[in-house]
């Protein structure tokens, strides 16, 4: 497999965060602008795994701040592994690199939605230390 190193990308990072939006999360159309204003958004994360130069693996999340506590709380809003490379624990270690840095910012919680249905990601997550608190847990959205 070779070596991959995951790093959680910053401000100097664009062409490694066009290439993790476009070619592992399957974006079309990237704003490069954007990404730069992303990038230096300290509350936002893009961590990616590279190998070879190339990214392989990308996770997204957010520092949410809490109504009434100092602390943040984490999202992790999406996690993607190029398919030629899944199986190689990347989706692990890109999640422990989000939750270093959560632990780094002294979160006191990180949350991720996920669907029941989507067995690798419930597996993933639980790997990782996650648990379903309720049974009854909803996520809704509405289109805009």
């Amino acid at each position: 497999m070779g070596s991959i190193t995951v790093q959680r990308t910053g401000s100097g990072d664009v062409g490694l965060a066009r290439h993790a939006v476009r070619e592992v999360h399957g974006r079309a159309n990237v704003d490069d602008a954007e990404l730069a204003t992303f990038l230096a958004d300290r509350a936002n994360h893009l961590h990616v795994a590279v190998h070879a130069g190339e990214v392989v693996g990308s996770l997204n999340g957010y520092a949410l701040r809490h109504p009434g506590r100092r602390e943040p709380q984490f999202l992790l809003y999406e996690i993607d592994v190029l398919a030629a490379w899944r199986r190689r624990g990347i989706a692990t270690r890109l999640v422990e690199s989000f939750m270093a840095s959560a632990r780094d910012a002294g979160a006191f919680e990180v949350w991720v939605p996920t669907n029941a249905s989507n067995d690798a990601a419930m597996a993933l997550y639980r790997r990782c230390g996650f648990v379903r608190r309720n049974t009854d847990d909803v996520m809704l959205s509405v289109d805009l």
